[in-house]
């Protein structure tokens, strides 16, 4: 019976949500679909192809809410709000993040749309064509990191929290003070975000001189 290559990719995202990604594989998700592990390499060259297409298959609900900013001035605010819908979606799923580094554009097709729309946003707002690209590609590289390292942190009840303290009292100390003032994941990640934006910023005012 052939492979719908589609349902393929969903169980192993299923699969991905259940055991991480540490444990998954083309010869398990082969015994999940009742076939031998060769039959998937008709659709998946390598563990690689696969985590591609779960990349695609996360993000490409994404793409109906990345219309580009009206007006066209508003582009800090598109990828702020760009970085916080990919991150949410790829921390909707166990590893996902993890699952994005490195995918390929060529099967990942909507984190590809993505960066094709941050560079479109980019060059509307009046930053040369080439320019723009390096910009967006370095801000996905920044956002899927960012999200990446999120996603696998040790748990606070995993940490000797002594021990953190004793090698790093400075950290340990602002670490909780910003833990006092209500600091979250999502709030820590917008703040990096306007790090960058602020940079994006300052080159914007650069460029076109105000």
């Amino acid at each position: 019976m052939p492979i719908d290559r589609d349902h393929a990719v969903r169980v192993a995202l299923r699969m991905l949500d259940e055991d991480g990604l540490e444990k998954l594989s083309l010869r398990r998700i082969a015994a999940e679909l009742d076939v031998k592990a060769p039959a998937l390499y008709w659709h998946f060259a390598n563990k690689r192809a696969l985590l591609d297409h779960m990349t695609d298959l996360m993000l490409a609900p994404l793409l109906p809410r990345l219309a580009g900013p009206d007006p066209v001035d508003a582009w800090p605010q598109w990828l702020e709000r760009m970085a916080l819908l990919v991150r949410e979606t790829l921390l909707a799923h166990r590893d996902g993040a993890q699952v994005a580094l490195g995918a390929g554009l060529g099967r990942a097709t909507a984190l590809g749309t993505v960066i094709e729309r941050s560079v479109e946003v980019l060059h509307a707002a009046g930053f040369e064509l080439g320019e723009a690209s390096r910009i967006a590609g370095a801000f996905n590289a920044f956002l899927l990191g960012r999200a990446a390292e999120e996603q696998s942190m040790p748990a606070p009840g995993q940490v000797d929290l002594a021990a953190f303290a004793a090698a790093y009292p400075m950290l340990a100390t602002g670490m909780a003070k910003r833990a006092a003032d209500g600091d979250t994941p999502e709030t820590a990640f917008r703040y990096a975000v306007g790090i960058m934006l602020a940079g994006i910023r300052a080159l914007h005012a650069e460029r076109l001189g105000g």
